[in-house]
């Protein structure tokens, strides 16, 4: 009797232990997973390609950039992955790591003036919002409050990046052709 009760505890025991086990690595797995999101989002990691230098220094000179405007500074991801949830961000950041960590390898390097004609494909409208919440702030003018009220009331389908273009890189465009001549 002595040994069958021997056996469930230490059944019980091992069960328990690989529950406890498994519990702590998955934490450790997402404390790491979160670190590792973390520390690939800012100008220092996706600048880190040259094909992004350009990107950095317009970045730098933005309004959003460390450039002193009096704004506040966004870094890669809050405009470039979007902000619907924690699976479609993660889903994001992985597809465009890979495109572009496999574009580095390859040296492509895609037509970027060309490019500018499609933005919105590259920045999130939920990166937008997730920062300004409140379209018709107190103090702007009366262009900019019939806009966003359109904006609100679905009057138009125009996005943030439709309007403010170079609000995340400034004058991307002149830069980019001084760049190729």
């Amino acid at each position: 009797m002595m040994r069958v009760v021997f056996k469930w505890v230490w059944r019980w025991r091992a069960v328990l232990s690989s529950f406890v086990l498994g519990g702590l690595a998955a934490v450790g797995a997402s404390l790491a997973t979160v670190h590792m999101v973390e520390e690939t989002g800012d100008d220092e990691f996706c600048g880190a390609c040259h094909e992004m230098d350009i990107f950095c220094e317009t970045w730098r000179e933005g309004s959003h950039g460390t450039a002193e405007l009096g704004i506040e500074v966004a870094k890669c991801v809050d405009c470039h992955l979007p902000h619907t949830g924690t699976v479609p961000y993660l889903i994001a950041k992985g597809r465009t790591g890979m495109h572009d960590t496999i574009a580095h390898i390859r040296g492509y390097e895609p037509d970027w003036v060309e490019n500018l004609e499609h933005r919105e494909a590259y920045g999130y409208e939920s990166g937008c919002r997730e920062c300004h919440k409140e379209l018709i702030a107190p103090g702007i003018s009366l262009k900019a409050y019939n806009a966003h009220r359109d904006v609100i009331t679905g009057e138009t389908t125009k996005t943030c990046i439709a309007c403010h273009s170079e609000v995340g890189h400034g004058d991307l465009k002149s830069a980019l052709m001084k760049r190729e001549h």
